[in-house]
């Protein structure tokens, strides 16, 4: 390892950054400021938002004591599940409980970004981007969000910390501290990570060959990026494709060529949208993204960081591979918003560059700096409604809400039919609020598991349905909150509330025969594109019944009311779901 004399023996360049140490002054306390007032945002988010189907899905193995049970919950790597295990047994159920992972790294989020602002010298420009990252609304969702997002950035940014330390000739322990980050960020996930510590080593490679680093600073944190990326990101990335079911890789030429005209439509259409939404109001977005490229002294300050590059390639290369290497399409699996959240770190290193440019007061004429200060505080308080709206909004559905309803106000010996309708091809996610929620009564059941589990039906008690509307209408679901309460034959609505409709029988429907009459009443209601699986679990359970024509009738019925590609989809379903297609 190189004496530190080695490190600080390159000639000064004002436009380059500066690792030399920053010290004093009272923009600390502004930096100390933001940190808080984002704790504070996520733990009002951690609190107030509902778990959502992955959260649960990821939590509900966490109070077992058999580590292949938590490990093999979500198909991810096994830092975060087991972190969030350990807090679960320490601290118990609960929405902060079992949030703290997320938002005790959405916090260390912040305050790494503070520590590596500082020593990159940018003092009250490096204040205001954390203020910016701080109040972001991807930021205050998906920093206390039960998923493996705020932790990995966390790491991300700790790697990033130790190795400006380590560069400004921090010494062995900096080091030390660049293995042990590198090590446990394809532990915690593997797409963006591998992607920032291969594209990491570049950079540092890149800056040893055009002389603004030494080989020997370089190297050794290179080394450790490599080292971590092959020994570690490969195997987990071979380990979790080998569970899973169905390939969502076909990285062949062909198909990536094959895939790119409907893959760079969907980016265009999708996901530059998306980020439009996830940012400040997106011309002034856009505008910081121009003008911190276009200005020469944000730019040169901007492309000498050497994490830039890593924090930009991550979630880029990760919206390339969902649309180029994903052999489905976005229509069958939708690109989620909280993807977006990796574009956080780069889209603040924009800002910070900017700000550097109004702060600096002896190069920058007054008459540039003004307007962009203007823009820089346009942009601040433009994202802020989205962000109030992340505490206040529901963006999930709350299974909490909905299971006090079935064990409230319904009989004990109910029999509940669960759907969330979806169009053909798209996930029915399933109703989560028992076992979390709720004990075994009333009976719930989803309805595409119906065909398969009619055995464990009761034989009596009356029949009532529960519909999740958040994407109950034709076309890509797009999530509301406005529950489906439209008229069904037979049933009536007993509640509505955000995003849950509640039906009871009209006639006292029971039983099995209620159950088959409640798939008729409510496939014709929802309609072939929606109502596909109430049909087809209606033709199942006829035909479970001995009256093979009339299933047959139904499922043919069904099929000429569909189109051409919608009957290939739901051909395709009811294939994998063992129900009856020609």
């Amino acid at each position: 390892m190189p004496p530190a004399s080695a490190l600080r023996s390159r000639p000064v360049d004002p436009d380059r950054p500066s690792y030399d140490r920053v010290t004093g002054g009272r923009d600390r306390w502004w930096y100390l400021g933001a940190v808080v007032v984002g704790a504070v945002l996520l733990v009002v988010a951690a609190v107030r938002q509902p778990f959502a189907y992955d959260e649960i899905t990821q939590i509900t193995p966490y109070g077992s004591w058999d580590l292949t049970e938590v490990l093999g919950a979500t198909r991810q790597p096994p830092l975060d599940p087991l972190l969030g295990s350990l807090l679960t047994h320490l601290f118990g159920q609960g929405q902060l409980q079992q949030r703290l992972v997320p938002v005790l790294s959405g916090i260390a989020v912040l305050t790494l970004t503070s520590l590596l602002l500082r020593r990159l010298g940018l003092r009250g420009a490096g204040a205001w981007a954390v203020w910016v990252m701080a109040t972001t609304p991807l930021m205050v969702r998906y920093g206390a969000y039960t998923r493996p997002y705020a932790l990995p950035m966390a790491e991300m940014l700790l790697l990033g910390y130790a190795l400006h330390r380590f560069l400004d000739g921090g010494g062995r322990r900096w080091l030390t501290l660049v293995w042990v980050s590198a090590v446990l960020l394809p532990l915690t996930r593997v797409p963006e990570p591998t992607v920032f510590l291969g594209v990491t080593a570049a950079s540092l490679a890149w800056a040893a060959w055009r002389g603004r680093l030494p080989w020997a600073a370089a190297r050794p944190p290179a080394v450790a990026c490599l080292v971590a990326l092959f020994v570690v990101g490969v195997p987990m990335f071979v380990l979790l494709g080998a569970k899973t079911s169905g390939s969502f890789f076909d990285p062949s030429p062909g198909g990536v060529v094959a895939r790119a005209g409907r893959g760079f439509h969907e980016i265009a259409t999708s996901v530059v949208p998306l980020l439009g939404g996830s940012f400040p109001w997106w011309p002034l977005t856009l505008a910081i993204v121009v003008l911190a490229l276009a200005l020469t002294a944000s730019r040169r300050r901007l492309l000498g960081w050497p994490l830039w590059w890593p924090f930009l390639a991550a979630p880029v290369a990760f919206v390339l591979a969902y649309h180029l290497v994903n052999p489905f399409s976005f229509f069958a699996l939708p690109y989620r918003s909280r993807a977006a959240f990796f574009f956080v770190p780069a889209f603040v290193l924009l800002t910070a560059a900017l700000a550097s440019v109004v702060a600096d007061r002896t190069r920058v004429p007054l008459r540039w700096r003004a307007p962009l200060a203007v823009l820089l505080a346009a942009a601040f308080v433009t994202q802020l409604p989205a962000t109030a709206r992340v505490l206040v909004d529901d963006a999930a559905p709350d299974f909490g809400a909905a299971s006090r309803v079935l064990t409230s106000q319904l009989p004990d010996d109910a029999i509940v039919l669960y759907d969330r309708p979806t169009p053909a091809g798209q996930s029915r996610q399933p109703f989560l609020g028992s076992p979390r929620y709720m004990g075994g009564t009333p009976y719930v059941v989803n309805v595409f598991e119906l065909a398969r589990k009619a055995s464990s039906v009761p034989r009596s008690g009356p029949v009532y349905v529960m519909v999740n509307g958040q994407c109950a209408r034709p076309g890509r679901c797009q999530v509301v909150r406005r529950p489906w309460v439209h008229h069904v034959d037979g049933w009536r609505v007993m509640r509505a509330q955000e995003r849950f409709s509640f039906y009871a029988p009209r006639h006292q429907q029971s039983g099995m025969p209620g159950v088959i009459a409640a798939m008729h009443a409510f496939g014709a209601a929802l309609g072939p594109e929606l109502g596909y699986v109430e049909t087809l679990t209606e033709a199942a359970l006829l035909d479970r019944q001995g009256h093979h024509d009339r299933a047959r009738r139904v499922v043919a019925r069904l099929r000429s009311r569909l189109s051409a590609t919608d009957r290939e989809r739901v051909d395709q379903w009811a294939r994998g779901a063992g129900l009856p297609v020609p």
